[in-house]
């Protein structure tokens, strides 16, 4: 479920997950309480087994529509796998 994005938890959001809000679904509150930080959507399949993949991403759209996550791109933000910051030329002076 690869889609570039992370998701994170607008004041809003937040705001609806502690004051349990009985305005905002259930289940949608639940997904919000889900996301601590930026959580990329496979970290929140692994804790939602029941829904597919694209419901999962549907349900995070409406909560962004809805003001209570926003989204941020992995690209710009985030090196997942440290690579950009290791440049041959250092490990070999570190090693030699």
């Amino acid at each position: 479920m690869a889609n570039g994005r992370l998701y994170r938890r607008t004041q809003a959001g937040e705001a609806a997950w502690h004051r349990q809000d009985a305005r905002v679904p259930l289940e949608y509150r639940r997904l919000v309480g889900l996301v601590e930080g930026e959580m990329h959507p496979d970290t929140l399949r692994t804790r939602l087994a029941r829904f597919s993949q694209d419901e999962i991403l549907e349900i995070l759209d409406h909560l962004v529509e809805n003001g209570l996550l926003e989204t941020v791109d992995t690209e710009d933000h985030h090196d997942l796998d440290f690579t950009s910051s290791f440049l041959l030329g250092d490990l070999r002076k570190a090693a030699g």
